[in-house]
């Protein structure tokens, strides 16, 4: 996929001079992207003919709001109070989210 380039991401998360954690890094990047995929309903190939070739911006900033969500809180629970910005994430996602086509619907071919 490579939506994301790792060095944008270690830019992303301030960590763009260490190396211990690239592995780490690129796994968070994959997994946020395969999540925006999913989250839209649609094909990779889809997505980046949406950005003429490459993933429209506001999906790349999904990917890294998410991936560096997932690098700064590793962990399921936290000893802090955290808040989500509302609705960030789906406010990117969701102009490009295909509605399910309805399969009780007859085809018009």
């Amino acid at each position: 996929m490579a939506v994301v380039s790792l060095a944008l991401f270690k830019k992303h998360v301030r960590a763009d001079d260490f190396v211990d954690d690239d592995e780490l890094m690129q796994h968070y990047v994959d997994a946020a992207e395969a999540h925006v995929i999913q989250a839209t309903n649609r094909t990779d190939a889809e997505l980046q003919e949406l950005g003429d070739g490459d993933y429209p911006a506001q999906l790349k900033q999904a990917v890294l709001l998410l991936a560096g969500h997932w690098y700064n809180q590793r962990e399921s629970v936290a000893g802090v109070q955290m808040h989500e910005v509302p609705d960030a994430l789906q406010a990117l996602i969701k102009p490009f989210r295909k509605l399910a086509e309805d399969p009780t619907e007859e085809s018009t071919d």
